[in-house]
């Protein structure tokens, strides 16, 4: 399985298209989003067929994001599962630690910053940010057969 992660996208619609034009050559089964999409016209920006989107703690209109989301056939929510992982938005460490005790892969974001980690059987990943507003790098990572990438564009 080959998932495309991503995260933070802030409203970066030239971040959001720039990715897209990045991976357009490469397949992936799906791609999740471990939030802060913040508004509807930037979800709407998202062109690909699955995603699994954690709500953020800037998301604006959540309304108009799950109806969007719905639209489009992909799942949204504060924890959302996929295929041997969940999404959450969060930091909580005890929340990290409860779903890394059931899932292969736990990807967060909130924080900006591309990271890795093992907790219990679990590969917690952190992609960091789409938009490269706290940073300053614009990143993703890919997750395959148990190992992760993390990219720059």
């Amino acid at each position: 399985m080959r998932i495309l992660l991503i995260s933070d996208s802030h409203d970066n619609v030239a971040a959001i298209r720039d990715l897209q034009e990045e991976v357009k050559k490469e397949k992936f089964d799906f791609v999740v989003h471990a939030g802060d999409v913040i508004s509807p016209f930037s979800l709407r920006s998202f062109e690909f067929e699955k995603m699994h989107i954690a709500f953020g703690n800037n998301d604006g209109d959540r309304e108009k994001l799950l109806q969007i989301a719905l639209e489009r056939g992909w799942k949204i929510g504060d924890v959302v599962e996929f295929p041997s992982g969940v999404v959450y938005h969060g930091t909580s460490e005890e929340i990290i630690r409860a779903l890394s005790k059931r899932y292969e892969l736990v990807v967060v974001g909130h924080t900006h910053k591309a990271e890795k980690r093992k907790e219990n059987k679990a590969t917690v990943v952190n992609p960091g940010e789409i938009c490269g507003y706290l940073s300053g790098k614009r990143s993703y990572a890919i997750f395959e057969d148990g190992d992760v990438s993390f990219l720059e564009f």
